[in-house]
Protein backbone atom coordinates (compact mmCIF):
# COMPACT_ATOMS: atom_id res chain seq x y z
CA UNK A 1 0.00 0.00 0.00
CA UNK A 2 0.55 3.59 -0.10
CA UNK A 3 1.38 5.79 3.04
CA UNK A 4 2.79 9.00 4.38
CA UNK A 5 6.40 9.50 4.31
CA UNK A 6 6.70 9.76 0.44
CA UNK A 7 10.23 11.10 1.04
CA UNK A 8 11.48 7.72 2.67
CA UNK A 9 9.57 5.35 0.05
CA UNK A 10 11.99 7.20 -2.50
CA UNK A 11 14.81 6.66 -0.58
CA UNK A 12 13.94 3.20 0.00
CA UNK A 13 13.56 2.68 -4.14
CA UNK A 14 9.74 1.74 -3.36
CA UNK A 15 7.70 2.98 -5.80
CA UNK A 16 4.90 5.35 -5.19
CA UNK A 17 1.36 3.99 -4.95
CA UNK A 18 -0.60 5.68 -7.57
CA UNK A 19 -4.78 5.72 -7.39
CA UNK A 20 -6.44 6.49 -10.35
CA UNK A 21 -9.53 8.58 -10.59
CA UNK A 22 -11.37 8.56 -14.37
CA UNK A 23 -14.89 7.63 -15.26
CA UNK A 24 -13.97 5.95 -18.44
CA UNK A 25 -12.36 1.98 -18.09
CA UNK A 26 -10.31 2.17 -21.22
CA UNK A 27 -8.53 5.43 -20.06
CA UNK A 28 -8.05 4.14 -16.63
CA UNK A 29 -6.32 1.07 -18.19
CA UNK A 30 -3.71 3.61 -20.22
CA UNK A 31 -2.76 5.42 -17.32
CA UNK A 32 -2.38 2.16 -15.54
CA UNK A 33 0.02 0.61 -18.46
CA UNK A 34 1.87 3.60 -18.80
CA UNK A 35 2.54 4.49 -15.11
CA UNK A 36 3.54 0.90 -14.05
CA UNK A 37 5.42 1.39 -17.12
CA UNK A 38 7.91 3.63 -14.80
CA UNK A 39 9.41 1.43 -12.00
CA UNK A 40 9.10 4.50 -9.34
CA UNK A 41 5.24 4.69 -10.08
CA UNK A 42 3.14 1.81 -9.19
CA UNK A 43 -1.30 1.76 -9.60
CA UNK A 44 -2.55 0.65 -6.32
CA UNK A 45 -6.11 0.84 -7.66
CA UNK A 46 -8.60 2.96 -9.86
CA UNK A 47 -11.76 4.09 -9.65
CA UNK A 48 -14.46 5.88 -11.43
CA UNK A 49 -16.21 8.63 -9.41
CA UNK A 50 -15.46 11.58 -7.47
CA UNK A 51 -17.11 9.74 -4.16
CA UNK A 52 -15.57 5.90 -4.85
CA UNK A 53 -12.17 7.80 -5.15
CA UNK A 54 -12.81 9.85 -1.65
CA UNK A 55 -14.14 6.48 -0.12
CA UNK A 56 -10.83 4.33 -1.50
CA UNK A 57 -8.51 7.14 -0.05
CA UNK A 58 -10.18 6.55 3.10
CA UNK A 59 -9.32 2.99 3.21
CA UNK A 60 -5.90 2.64 1.49
CA UNK A 61 -4.09 5.99 1.45
CA UNK A 62 -2.17 5.77 -1.63
CA UNK A 63 0.99 8.16 -1.80
CA UNK A 64 -0.56 10.26 -5.21
CA UNK A 65 -3.66 10.33 -7.04
CA UNK A 66 -4.39 11.35 -10.65
CA UNK A 67 -7.66 12.86 -10.75
CA UNK A 68 -10.59 13.62 -13.56
CA UNK A 69 -12.62 16.88 -13.20
CA UNK A 70 -15.29 15.93 -15.30
CA UNK A 71 -17.25 12.52 -14.12
CA UNK A 72 -20.56 11.71 -12.57
CA UNK A 73 -21.82 12.82 -9.45
CA UNK A 74 -20.03 15.37 -7.32
CA UNK A 75 -16.83 15.32 -9.64
CA UNK A 76 -13.44 15.57 -9.41
CA UNK A 77 -13.04 19.49 -8.03
CA UNK A 78 -15.31 18.48 -4.78
CA UNK A 79 -13.24 14.89 -4.75
CA UNK A 80 -10.35 17.10 -4.25
CA UNK A 81 -11.43 19.24 -1.59
CA UNK A 82 -13.01 16.41 0.30
CA UNK A 83 -9.99 14.10 0.17
CA UNK A 84 -7.88 17.21 1.30
CA UNK A 85 -10.06 18.00 4.35
CA UNK A 86 -9.46 13.95 5.29
CA UNK A 87 -5.59 14.49 4.53
CA UNK A 88 -3.99 17.90 4.63
CA UNK A 89 -1.05 15.96 3.07
CA UNK A 90 -2.39 14.41 0.25
CA UNK A 91 -0.64 14.54 -3.28
CA UNK A 92 -2.88 15.28 -5.72
CA UNK A 93 -2.51 15.98 -9.80
CA UNK A 94 -5.48 16.50 -12.00
CA UNK A 95 -5.48 14.99 -15.42
CA UNK A 96 -7.99 16.52 -17.41
CA UNK A 97 -9.00 17.44 -20.96
CA UNK A 98 -9.78 20.68 -20.18
CA UNK A 99 -6.81 23.50 -20.48
CA UNK A 100 -9.28 26.25 -18.97
CA UNK A 101 -7.78 28.83 -16.44
CA UNK A 102 -10.40 28.69 -14.09
CA UNK A 103 -10.27 25.37 -13.44
CA UNK A 104 -6.95 25.30 -12.73
CA UNK A 105 -7.82 27.84 -10.36
CA UNK A 106 -10.36 26.01 -9.00
CA UNK A 107 -8.65 22.69 -8.83
CA UNK A 108 -5.91 24.19 -6.88
CA UNK A 109 -8.08 26.04 -4.40
CA UNK A 110 -9.61 22.92 -3.55
CA UNK A 111 -6.04 21.31 -2.44
CA UNK A 112 -4.55 19.92 -5.91
CA UNK A 113 -0.60 20.19 -6.44
CA UNK A 114 -0.74 19.56 -9.43
CA UNK A 115 -2.40 20.01 -13.25
CA UNK A 116 -1.68 18.36 -16.12
CA UNK A 117 -3.42 18.02 -19.74
CA UNK A 118 -4.48 15.10 -21.28
CA UNK A 119 -2.88 16.15 -24.33
CA UNK A 120 0.40 16.52 -22.30
CA UNK A 121 3.59 14.50 -23.97
CA UNK A 122 2.71 10.97 -21.90
CA UNK A 123 5.93 11.16 -20.05
CA UNK A 124 4.56 14.96 -18.34
CA UNK A 125 2.31 13.15 -16.30
CA UNK A 126 4.83 10.67 -14.72
CA UNK A 127 6.84 14.02 -14.19
CA UNK A 128 4.11 15.35 -12.38
CA UNK A 129 3.53 12.22 -9.95
CA UNK A 130 7.10 12.23 -8.60
CA UNK A 131 6.93 15.95 -7.66
CA UNK A 132 3.55 16.14 -6.21
CA UNK A 133 4.64 12.85 -4.09
CA UNK A 134 7.58 15.00 -3.07
CA UNK A 135 5.24 17.33 -2.14
CA UNK A 136 6.09 19.79 -5.00
CA UNK A 137 3.65 21.79 -7.23
CA UNK A 138 3.35 20.94 -11.03
CA UNK A 139 1.61 21.92 -13.98
CA UNK A 140 2.09 20.77 -17.88
CA UNK A 141 3.69 23.29 -20.08
CA UNK A 142 0.29 24.53 -21.68
CA UNK A 143 -0.61 25.29 -18.59
CA UNK A 144 1.96 27.87 -17.70
CA UNK A 145 0.23 30.92 -18.95
CA UNK A 146 -2.67 30.08 -17.28
CA UNK A 147 -0.94 29.83 -14.09
CA UNK A 148 0.70 32.71 -14.40
CA UNK A 149 -2.49 34.88 -15.51
CA UNK A 150 -4.75 33.15 -13.16
CA UNK A 151 -5.06 36.37 -11.08
CA UNK A 152 -5.28 38.68 -14.08
CA UNK A 153 -7.74 37.73 -16.29
CA UNK A 154 -11.56 39.54 -15.56
CA UNK A 155 -12.98 36.09 -16.29
CA UNK A 156 -11.65 34.32 -13.74
CA UNK A 157 -11.72 37.40 -11.10
CA UNK A 158 -15.49 36.84 -11.51
CA UNK A 159 -15.63 33.26 -10.95
CA UNK A 160 -13.64 34.06 -7.92
CA UNK A 161 -16.79 35.41 -6.24
CA UNK A 162 -18.15 32.01 -6.49
CA UNK A 163 -18.29 29.90 -3.65
CA UNK A 164 -16.89 26.32 -4.27
CA UNK A 165 -20.64 25.12 -3.83
CA UNK A 166 -21.47 27.89 -5.84
CA UNK A 167 -18.90 26.65 -8.49
CA UNK A 168 -20.19 23.05 -8.50
CA UNK A 169 -23.81 24.57 -8.82
CA UNK A 170 -22.78 26.25 -11.42
CA UNK A 171 -21.42 23.51 -13.10
CA UNK A 172 -23.40 20.98 -13.34
CA UNK A 173 -26.29 23.82 -14.41
CA UNK A 174 -23.79 24.28 -17.31
CA UNK A 175 -23.78 21.04 -18.22
CA UNK A 176 -27.22 20.36 -18.60
CA UNK A 177 -28.52 19.34 -14.91
CA UNK A 178 -31.73 20.48 -13.73
CA UNK A 179 -32.22 22.01 -9.89
CA UNK A 180 -33.54 19.12 -8.69
CA UNK A 181 -30.68 17.11 -10.09
CA UNK A 182 -28.24 19.28 -8.85
CA UNK A 183 -29.60 18.84 -5.09
CA UNK A 184 -29.67 15.13 -5.62
CA UNK A 185 -25.95 14.52 -7.26
CA UNK A 186 -24.92 17.28 -4.20
CA UNK A 187 -27.04 15.68 -1.51
CA UNK A 188 -28.40 19.47 -0.85
CA UNK A 189 -32.04 20.65 -0.20
CA UNK A 190 -34.15 22.18 -3.10
CA UNK A 191 -34.07 25.58 -0.70
CA UNK A 192 -30.43 25.36 -0.57
CA UNK A 193 -29.61 24.55 -4.02
CA UNK A 194 -32.10 27.57 -5.10
CA UNK A 195 -30.36 29.78 -3.07
CA UNK A 196 -27.05 28.85 -4.45
CA UNK A 197 -28.84 29.77 -8.01
CA UNK A 198 -29.90 32.83 -7.06
CA UNK A 199 -26.67 33.87 -5.66
CA UNK A 200 -25.06 32.67 -8.70
CA UNK A 201 -27.37 34.92 -10.91
CA UNK A 202 -26.47 37.73 -9.10
CA UNK A 203 -22.72 37.55 -9.07
CA UNK A 204 -22.17 36.68 -12.87
CA UNK A 205 -25.10 38.67 -14.16
CA UNK A 206 -26.74 35.69 -16.02
CA UNK A 207 -30.29 34.97 -15.64
CA UNK A 208 -30.65 31.62 -16.68
CA UNK A 209 -29.09 28.12 -16.59
CA UNK A 210 -28.42 28.70 -20.55
CA UNK A 211 -26.48 31.64 -20.27
CA UNK A 212 -24.60 30.01 -17.61
CA UNK A 213 -23.75 27.23 -20.49
CA UNK A 214 -22.68 29.88 -22.66
CA UNK A 215 -20.36 31.42 -20.09
CA UNK A 216 -18.83 28.06 -19.13
CA UNK A 217 -18.01 27.03 -22.78
CA UNK A 218 -16.38 30.46 -23.29
CA UNK A 219 -14.23 29.66 -20.49
CA UNK A 220 -13.59 26.22 -21.34
CA UNK A 221 -15.10 24.56 -18.52
CA UNK A 222 -17.80 22.57 -20.67
CA UNK A 223 -17.53 21.12 -23.86
CA UNK A 224 -19.90 22.51 -26.69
Amino acid sequence: MGGRGVTFNLAARQPIGVMVVDDHPALRAGLRSLIDSDPALRVLLEVGSGEAAYAEYRAQRPDAVVMDLSMDGFGGIEAIRRIRLLDPQAAILVYSVHNSQVLLERALEAGALGFVTKGSKVDTLLKGLKKIARGESFVSDDMLPALMSRYRTSAAHQFKQLTQREFQVFKLLSEGHTLPECASILHLSSKTVSNHFTQIKAKLGVSSPAEMARMAIRQGLVEP
